[in-house]
């Protein structure tokens, strides 16, 4: 096979596991890093690999078990393996506080559940993250402990009790936010979220639906994004990812990328956007144990240089090339208040900023008219029919 046509191969692995521990102040972020190749990096730079590591007096390389001073005396050669594979790389950040803010943003206040809630406050996503980001007025740490122990929950009826709760917190809150009208608009939804948690769906029964809460999740679903974008930009198809062995979440991640990568690939346009479910059709997804494979202790090596940068360390020249050349040669899906609040600012801040014309001032007050008149319908039909807002949808498709 010719190398133009050679489909990309991806080796990923993960650093800030903390498991169910969301609040382990010494790792607030999780990531996720994929050393990305055009073909399979373990077949052309297996034998390279394991000779560094034989040279070290080591079975397999791992950046946390060298250190600097070995790491810096192979670091040429690690970089030469990097030019002689042309490869790329992708890093997901998941801040665990802003992970657990939209978390209950989603929760309390999807308009398909909370009543109260107008259409546009969840689904025009300028607004949506606008007031995720004003959900971290309201979460101090103990009410972020209670919601995070809630949609953990196994029980249902516990789980209810306990986001009656969470409401009442929040709501004792409110005076942290500033702005009137942001203030009404969490009161009025964690209010009815209070009074009828029957209709927001916190629980879950399985565990590895429960485990979608978790960072390695969001992690995950991020890098297939960022693996089905590059995939796109190079014409070339996502042939296998390979991950490295962690055993608690093996079987759920196995499950998402068979969810993903067979799902339909019809574009949904959606709230001014458009949206595809699929992600790297046709790609294998293994498990394996790094030792077995060059790529996974690359990017290994790769992960813990990025982590000793991050926290300031002071790095040698050598460790500083290979920083390099990923920054030069790779990019990042930043989940956290920084990350997504410059992409905010990027993408809206002329679009909000531009004043309105006569005409679409006038077009948008009756529009706010309509949406407040129609938050007040959903509210009373629940009253009348004990269905919120996403199940009345349902009937309507099964009596159509």
């Amino acid at each position: 096979m010719g190398a133009a046509k050679l489909p990309l191969y991806a080796y990923v692995d993960e650093t800030g596991n903390t498991g169910h521990n969301l609040f382990d102040e010494d790792q607030p972020d999780f990531y996720t890093a994929a050393l990305i190749t055009k073909g399979d990096f373990d077949v052309a730079f297996g034998s390279p690999t394991s000779a560094i590591a034989t040279r070290l007096g080591t079975l397999s390389l791992h950046g946390k078990e060298l250190g600097l001073k070995k790491l810096e005396s192979v670091a040429p050669e690690i970089l030469r393996l990097l030019h002689a594979a042309n490869a790329t790389f992708f890093v997901s950040r998941v801040e665990k506080r802003y992970l657990l803010t939209t978390k209950a943003f989603d929760s309390l206040f999807d308009s398909g559940e909370n009543a109260a809630v107008a259409w546009h406050h969840y689904n025009l996503r300028p607004l949506k993250i606008a007031l995720a980001f004003r959900m971290a007025h309201l979460l101090d740490d103990e009410t972020s402990r209670a919601f995070w122990a809630c949609i953990l929950e196994p029980d249902k009826d516990k789980a209810l009790e306990m986001l009656k709760c969470v409401c009442m917190r929040l709501l004792s809150n409110l005076d942290r936010l500033p702005g009137e009208g942001w203030r009404e608009i969490f009161r009025r939804g964690l209010e009815w979220a209070r009074d009828h948690p029957e209709s927001i769906q916190i629980h879950m029964d399985r565990r590895s639906a429960r485990q979608g809460h978790f960072p390695n999740l969001v992690a995950f679903a991020n890098l297939l994004e960022g693996l089905e974008d590059h995939s796109r930009r190079v014409k070339r198809r996502v042939a296998r990812i390979t991950h490295d062995t962690q055993s608690e979440f093996e079987q759920t991640l196995a499950a998402w990328h068979d969810l993903l990568s067979n799902a339909s690939p019809e574009e949904i346009k959606w709230a001014g956007e458009t949206h595809s479910m699929q992600r790297v059709a046709g790609s294998e997804f293994e498990v394996k144990a790094d030792e077995t494979s060059a790529g996974l202790q690359i990017v290994d090596i790769v992960l813990w240089l990025y982590r000793q940068y991050l926290k300031e360390k002071p790095l040698s020249p050598g460790c500083k090339a290979i920083l390099t050349y990923v920054f030069e040669h790779g990019w990042e899906s930043d989940f956290s208040f920084v990350g997504v609040g410059r992409m905010y600012h990027e993408k809206w801040d002329t679009i909000i900023n531009t004043p309105l014309t006569d005409e679409q001032e006038v077009q948008a007050r009756k529009m706010l008219a309509e949406s407040e008149q129609a938050r007040q319908d959903s509210m009373a039909r629940y009253d009348r029919d004990g269905l919120p807002p996403f199940m009345r949808q349902v009937e309507q498709l099964k009596g159509g």
